[in-house]
């Protein structure tokens, strides 16, 4: 059970985050300042910077515990699994997640997509999760990264994007649809096909090297 400290910053936390959606849905985020955010949820400046490194970081706020499961369930792969199927696990499992609270991420996508600031972070964030991926493909693989002949490491890292890009087109497709489809579906159905049309093709070449 959180202890009473704990539950005080999970309010302080909560109460910021609310406070810069209702800021940025007011008057835009490339308008809105940090201390106007503190201001709206009565505290310092400082106390914003304690939960938050950045202004961008209050729009994603469950993005670092959600690439540390995602990590996780990367690395929590079923026996006899394929490496391409632990990372189509992986991105189901976050999908669900996502499927529990569709109105937060389309609330958080219709601010991304009005600043270029949001977007060139987004992509930043993607980057993490597209070498996460690569990491696990090639951990999978049971190849030393720091030993792993550079042609391997090239072609985790093309599968590793290729996996990015059906996600974002998944994600799209769902946000576009009013997040009415569903999205596990989705997710499974484009990830098969990347799969049965490339995802071989990394490791096929390594067993062969």
């Amino acid at each position: 059970m959180p202890t009473l400290r704990e539950r005080k910053k999970a309010r302080t936390r909560e109460a910021l985050v609310e406070a810069a959606q209702r800021l940025f849905f007011k008057q835009g985020y490339d308008s809105t300042t940090v201390d106007e955010i503190a201001a709206e949820a009565e505290v310092s400046r400082r106390t914003f910077f304690r939960y938050f490194p950045t202004k961008e970081a209050v729009v994603f706020p469950d993005n670092a515990e959600r690439l540390e499961r995602f990590r996780q369930l990367l690395r929590a792969a079923e026996p006899g699994e394929s490496p391409f199927a632990s990372v189509r696990r992986a991105c189901v499992g976050i999908a669900t997640e996502l499927m529990q609270d569709p109105h937060s991420y389309a609330e958080q996508q219709r601010l991304v997509v009005a600043s270029p600031a949001l977007i060139a972070h987004e992509l930043e964030s993607d980057r993490e999760w597209e070498a996460a991926i690569a990491e696990a493909l090639l951990r999978a693989g049971a190849i030393s990264t720091s030993s792993i002949n550079p042609d391997i490491q090239y072609r985790a890292r093309i599968l590793a994007g290729a996996a990015m890009g059906v996600v974002r087109a998944t994600l799209k497709h769902w946000r576009d649809s009013g997040c009415a489809i569903n999205l596990l579906d989705l997710a499974e159905e484009g990830l098969q096909m990347l799969e049965q049309g490339v995802g071989r093709t990394l490791f096929m070449k390594n067993s062969a090297a």
